[in-house]
């Protein structure tokens, strides 16, 4: 079969009233409209497109401007570091692509492993764990799967526990709260059961199976909600980029400082609407 021949096997095959590929448009337009929808969230966009510009600065002054001042060596730990953030950016931005096409619980899903990477980065700055420790490696060993598994899964548990668990010094209601948010993501990362609860009317023969993308408000606000939290770690983070004989400009502590201001105010908005059922748009500041 030539590819010519492949092609128009599938074409014709896929043609709804005269149209090629007719019904993936109507995928394609619900998902636009679903983007439409999501602009009454003008406070959510606006903060994080502007982390967004913070940070692509952030990496612009690191290669251009503080690069070229290095004239030691750096320390392995930053060069562990540095590709840790870069890849919870990528991660925020990949999640938030996810959902504003209208999958914000398979976006939600992403934050997941975001928030996990993020927690673990931040313990081991902190030296409740170490950077070899979360990678799962013993440095002088040759590492093998088995043992990276086992050296993560400690590493992990230990710094969760510390930071966010019984050993973290909050207290019990707060542990408990962080415990809640924390089994809303294993809700759907294991088993999707957030995403199945929505089909609840088709399972009970009250409403058709739902597939295009139809902005529901209270599943939107689950995502915006993850994703702010999660910015604002990865914010607090950001300072550190700084090479230590090469300091960023004062302007960029400037719009640091802004931002990390703006999270904190968007972040418990966020928590708020996360519960709304008012009906009415949320975030719109």
């Amino acid at each position: 079969m030539s590819p010519g021949e492949f092609q128009q096997r599938l074409d014709a095959i896929s043609e709804k009233d005269g149209v090629p590929y007719g019904r993936a448009h109507m995928l394609f337009d619900s998902e636009e409209e679903y983007g439409h929808a999501a602009l009454q969230y003008k406070g959510y966009l606006a903060l994080t497109d502007a982390f967004k510009c913070l940070y692509l600065e952030t990496v612009e002054i690191l290669n251009t401007q503080c690069r070229p001042k290095i004239t030691t060596p750096i320390s392995e730990h930053y060069a562990i570091f540095v590709p840790r953030i870069a890849h919870s950016f990528q991660s925020l931005r990949a999640a938030e692509r996810t959902a504003l096409r209208g999958y914000p619980l398979h976006a939600y899903t992403v934050l997941r492993n975001t928030f996990d990477n993020v927690v673990l980065t931040s313990a081991a700055v902190q030296k409740i764990t170490d950077f070899y420790s979360i990678e799962g490696v013993e440095p002088g060993k040759a590492p093998d799967l088995a043992s990276i598994k086992k050296i993560r899964k400690k590493a992990e548990f230990e710094a969760r526990a510390k930071m966010t668990g019984d050993q973290s010094g909050l207290s019990a209601t707060t542990v408990a709260e962080l415990a809640k948010w924390d089994a809303l993501f294993d809700f759907e990362v294991h088993g999707a059961r957030l995403s199945l609860a929505w089909a609840q009317d088709w399972m009970k023969g009250e409403a058709p199976l739902p597939v295009l993308p139809t902005f529901v408000e209270q599943q939107f606000s689950m995502f915006v909600n993850r994703y702010c939290e999660i910015g604002w770690m990865v914010l607090r983070l950001m300072p550190l980029i700084q090479p230590q004989h090469a300091p960023f400009p004062t302007s960029w502590q400037d719009k640091w400082e802004i931002l990390d201001d703006s999270f904190e105010i968007m972040v418990p908005l966020s928590q708020i609407s996360a519960g709304n059922r008012s009906g009415q748009p949320l975030l719109n500041l």
